[in-house]
């Protein structure tokens, strides 16, 4: 009887810490601003693996995406892009954190920082790049409709 309910306790402290995840500032996350902040972990996977399909389904049609500088891509193009051998350079990791959720009803807004690491024939660069993005829920799915990233000083 005393290790059912040791093992009860224990689900109940386990399932609470996992609830009460934060975000950095020490804040509880819901489970709309997991959501998104796994869709930015998810962006940067696809890019590293050029999975085209994922950009084709995560992007609405209007999606707009501003350069830092001031370099205007569409959906179109930006899924086109993919259609182009990636070249020397290579994006072999693209890590983001610092990321803070806005949610306003049906419309979402994610800021954060991103580390990307390039390889080429010339060595290994790493970039750290501030980024906004905005995210509508259109038919229960977040699509991310623009986007804006501006590299960091170093």
């Amino acid at each position: 009887m005393k290790t059912g309910l040791i093992v009860a306790i224990a689900i109940l402290v386990c399932s609470a810490l996992v609830y009460g995840q934060t975000a950095g500032g020490g804040s509880k996350v819901s489970r709309a601003e997991a959501e998104l902040m796994q869709i930015e972990r998810d962006i940067g996977d696809a890019n590293v693996r050029r999975d085209k399909a994922f950009f084709e389904r995560i992007e609405a049609d209007e999606f707009i995406f501003t350069d830092s500088g001031g370099g205007l891509t569409t959906k179109a193009e930006d899924v086109g892009s993919f259609d182009k051998p990636a070249g020397d350079t290579k994006l072999v990791s693209y890590i983001p954190d610092e990321m803070k959720v806005s949610i306003y009803g049906n419309t979402a807004l994610v800021t954060g920082r991103v580390t990307s690491t390039y390889k080429s024939p010339k060595g290994e660069a790493v970039i750290r790049s501030r980024f906004t993005d905005v995210f509508v829920k259109i038919k229960g799915r977040w699509r991310i409709v623009a986007g804006h990233s501006s590299r960091m000083r170093s």
